[in-house]
């Protein structure tokens, strides 16, 4: 996974950068550039185990606060920016002006950079407490620092799109971790990892105390992946599974085609194509907003519903619903064509479902979802039954938080439907982002995912992270996919007990702030 040779490479290059005042103030740029080649479409996610090494040995020089901070903002600026590159194409593609779509990006880089700047001010106060401590309280000062950015989602709003642990999704055996302790123990890995060779590096020590000094991040290492190889060499397949076999539908339909109206009929053909192509399922998964049009009207309702019957099939359709209000939802339709049960999607895309902070920003702003502002579902809603498979549904944007699969498997989920439609991404590495928090999401529960994609990537992701098949990005095509359902299968410990790893963090950095202020 590692070439021992570009490592010292590395490592001799950052401390010559360190040695020289001008060099030094790139070393925030230097991680910008190693987590964003961590990420798809470049997947190279063993670098994200040094990428905080340049970030964090800046720190360990900073002389001031603001100094810290500044260049916790750089390296935060300059990652989402190649991170989030896609959001000017994406702005273009709905017409927006260049410039417009430009500062769009730049701004959503620059407020999404507090996610590194305040890390960065925590480690420089920290330097206090000396360097024996400083690895590992700064790296869960970071694991705080993720927790709170997805958490701040139950009332308010943010887009946690990376975490540390998210660049691992390659790596099977080192994931594992996270039915344990969420994302958060496998991010505080990462972290802690690049943390520690800055600090042995700022050291100057000899080659040999050198390696002594990183000998707990190679031990951190190789327990992860023992612990993941061990837990994947155990699986079995389950005795008395139930098989559900089920069709996922990839229309590939453009996005600003669907709305239009001498466009419905052709879109009409196609999806009915695939249906009837996917006869003989117990469950066809339609992606997210497939009517081209309200799921309350006549053409749309009733068509559904006499695909569903004509291929003796439940259906999982997403639709938008006027419903009790305007809502992104999905419905369940029986094989004799009623509607079974729906799901409200509970986590609103922010200006592009709904505006966040109204009463402030609504005179500023005006929705950006073609169809107008939705609102959002009930927290707890009823979970759907498929044959016999009590299944959670959950839309788009929705993956990225934990919390929401966690609470559904703890009320009994035994298997996870995502629909989505990425079409607004184009041929970008968003869909690929936007696919591998499903990975997490599995092993985080120990449950099967179904994603369905409109244009892709639609996959089958199996309780341990493995993506056992998939459709590529703008094919068109159903995904076969038969997810063994364990009647017995146990809850993970992470959904048991919930984010205890993240509550130690809070405690660790808690005792060292003190420490720092009174001693």
């Amino acid at each position: 996974m590692i070439n021992p040779g570009m490592v010292r490479s590395f490592f001799s290059s950052l401390s010559a950068a360190g040695r020289s005042k001008a060099a030094a103030r790139l070393l925030p740029a230097l991680t910008s550039v190693l987590l964003i080649l961590s990420y798809p479409k470049f997947d190279q996610g063993w670098l994200a185990w040094l990428a905080l090494a340049p970030l964090t040995y800046y720190i360990l020089g900073c002389r001031s606060v603001r100094a810290a901070l500044a260049g916790g903002f750089g390296a935060g600026f300059l990652f989402y920016l190649g991170l989030l590159y896609w959001i000017y194409p994406t702005m273009r593609a709905g017409g927006v002006e260049p410039a417009v779509s430009a500062l769009g990006l730049a701004l959503l880089a620059g407020l999404l950079s507090v996610e590194f700047a305040l890390p960065a001010a925590f480690g420089f106060y920290l330097k206090k407490a000396g360097p024996g401590a400083w690895p590992y309280v700064f790296a869960a000062g970071w694991v705080l620092m993720e927790w709170a950015k997805v958490s701040v989602n139950l009332k308010g709003a943010w887009f946690p799109w990376f975490t540390l642990a998210y660049t691992q999704w390659q790596y099977t055996s080192l994931i594992q971790v996270v039915s344990v302790t969420g994302l958060y123990g496998l991010s505080w890995a990462v972290c802690f990892t690049g943390a520690l060779a800055s600090v042995t590096l700022f050291g100057r020590v000899g080659p040999l105390r050198a390696l002594l000094r990183m000998a707990p991040a190679a031990l951190v290492i190789g327990g992860l992946w023992v612990y993941g190889a061990d837990v994947l060499k155990k699986v079995q397949a389950p005795v008395g599974a139930v098989a559900l076999k089920a069709a996922l539908i990839q229309p590939s339909i453009a996005l600003y085609d669907k709305w239009e109206p001498a466009r419905a009929s052709e879109i009409e053909a196609r999806i009915e194509g695939l249906v009837k192509s996917a006869a003989g399922s117990d469950l066809v998964v339609w992606p997210e907003n497939a009517l081209p049009g309200w799921i309350e009207e006549k053409r749309w309702g009733g068509w559904v519903s006499r695909l569903a019957r004509e291929g003796k099939a439940y259906n999982l359709v997403g639709s938008v619903s006027r419903g009790d209000g305007r809502r992104v939802a999905a419905f369940l339709i029986d094989p004799a064509g009623a509607q079974a049960a729906d799901y409200h999607k509970r986590v609103l895309v922010p200006f592009g479902e709904y505006v966040p902070f109204r009463d402030l920003l609504g005179k500023f702003v005006e929705p950006v979802a073609a169809m107008g502002e939705f609102y959002p579902g009930a927290p707890a809603q009823q979970l759907m039954t498929v044959k016999g498979v009590t299944t959670s549904a959950v839309i788009c944007y929705e993956s990225v938080f934990p919390f929401l699969f966690r609470s559904d498997a703890a009320r009994g989920a035994q298997l996870f439907v995502n629909i989505t439609n990425d079409g607004w991404y184009l041929d970008t590495a968003a869909p690929y982002q936007h696919l591998l928090v499903n990975v997490f999401r599995a092993v985080e529960t120990r449950r099967p995912v179904l994603r369905a994609a409109n244009n892709g990537v639609s996959a089958f992701i199996d309780p341990y992270g493995r993506i056992t098949s998939r459709l590529a990005l703008n094919a068109v095509g159903v995904l076969s996919a038969a997810p063994e359902i364990d009647p017995a299968a146990a809850q993970s410990f992470y959904v048991l007990n919930g984010d205890f790893f993240v509550f130690g963090c809070m405690m660790l950095c808690a005792a060292f702030l003190l420490a720092v202020l009174f001693l």
